[in-house]
Formats: structure tokens, sequence, C-alpha cells
């Protein structure tokens, strides 16, 4: 079994305990009393001739524990300084070390719009993220049926939440092609073995034909890996790992 199918099953696991101590019905009647505003995850992105998704991770099955002392409000003050046009946060409790307490304490301290990284598998998860104050999410083609997609979008759109869709490969790419609203992420990190290559982004750029936001995603280390990747048309890059470690 590879790692990503045990964080899904983990992730199904957990989801019993979480339908138990706060039920989908609840979800949605507070979001009715609140009436958040619209995700502006997408306008931030897309008028900038770069765009920097700062990503806040703990740790990863990959690299470990990456932030020994993490501090994610502390954190987000510093990217939104640096000059971030928007945040990735982790949520995933087990292999990660994330929280949704993060991305909803990270709200309250900064004004940039916030993609909650997460293995979306069931619609209480989406409805959970306009709750807890994300303006994006992330739906993993590789892990999701075409009806599933097609259905967390409907339900994104009805929550007035952006959402990126992540692929790998070519066979993922033209699954989702489609939707013409999508932010489309490329994950340079193969989730089944965990290498990287940078040059998956450029590869399955250059076949895609689309006006959708392309982003890159994971093995950006540098200021000559951005300059590659915009040589290659692709202006909006997720950061993690070195960033976190301040080797950016």
């Amino acid at each position: 079994m590879s790692i990503l199918e045990k964080i899904v099953l983990n992730t199904k696991a957990n989801l019993v305990h979480k339908k138990a101590e706060l039920s989908l019905e609840q979800i949605k009647s507070s979001l009715e009393d609140l009436r958040l505003p619209k995700g502006r995850f997408k306008d931030m992105i897309s008028t900038k001739d770069e765009a920097i998704i700062a990503e806040i991770k703990k740790a990863s099955p990959s690299a470990g524990i990456i932030a020994e002392e993490f501090d994610p409000v502390k954190i987000a003050v510093e990217y939104e300084a640096f000059g971030a046009s928007a945040l990735s946060i982790l949520t995933e409790e087990d292999f990660f070390m994330g929280s949704v307490d993060y991305l909803k304490e990270v709200k309250k301290a900064t004004a940039l719009p916030i993609l909650r990284k997460d293995f979306m598998i069931d619609e209480y998860q989406i409805y959970e993220s306009k709750l807890i104050g994300a303006d994006c999410i992330l739906l993993i083609a590789s892990i999701l049926s075409d009806s599933q997609i097609e259905n967390f979008i409907n339900i994104a759109k009805k929550l007035e939440l952006d959402y990126l869709i992540e692929v790998h490969d070519e066979n993922e790419l033209r699954r989702i092609e489609h939707f013409e609203d999508a932010l489309i992420g490329v994950n340079n990190r193969d989730l089944k073995t965990f290498e990287v290559d940078l040059g998956n982004s450029v590869r399955l750029r250059n076949l895609f034909k689309q006006k959708n936001i392309f982003i890159a995603e994971s093995g950006i280390q540098s200021r000559e890996d951005i300059d590659y990747l915009k040589l290659n048309n692709i202006k909006v890059f997720l950061i993690g790992e070195s960033l976190m470690r301040g080797s950016f």
C-alpha cells in the first residue's frame, strides 16, 4: 500500500469521528447564519506576473519534521511581509501534523487568501473548509473519480470557494482540463513514490492549451527554478519546504 493510499484510508477513518462530533447538517446551519464572504484566492494570484503561494506545514511523509519550532501565525505574517500572494495550510493531522485550528488562527492574523491543503474525499470536508475560513480547496485527481470531482466542484461553487485541481500526469490532466474555472496545479512530487521532477510542470504546461491558471507545486528550491518555470509560461508557484526551512 502506498503512502497516499494510507493517507486516504486514515482520512476516511478520521471523518467518522469528525461527523460524530459535528454533523454536516450542523455545519450547513452555521454557514447559513454566518454568510461568509466569497473566496479571494483566484483573484489574488491571477493578476500578477509572478505569484507565490507560500505553504505552512510542520511535517511531511517525505521530509519528516520540517519545523520543530512551529508557529503558524508567525510564519504567515512573515510570508505576507515576504510578498506572498496567498497561503497554503496543511490541515491533515497524522501524516503532515497539520490542523484546522492552524488555518482558523492564521485567518485572523493575515489578509492573504488561504488554500486548505488536505485530502478531500467527502463533501463534509468542503463545507468544513468554508466554515473554518478557507478561500480555496484542493482536489487531488488521483484519489477522486470523475463524478466526485464534478460533484465537489459544484459544492465549491455553491459555497463560493475557489478550487485547485492537482494532477501529476497527462492522463489526469486530460480528465480535468474541461473545468474552465479551475486552478490547475501540477505536483512535481509523485504522491505514490515521492520522487520529485521539476520538469513535470513544464511537460504538462506544454500539453495544456486552455486558459486556466496553471500552478507549479513541489520541488521549487531557488530563484533559478522560478525563472526556469517562467520561461515555460508558468507564473504561479506553490512553495513549501524550502520556505519553511529558510533555504529558498
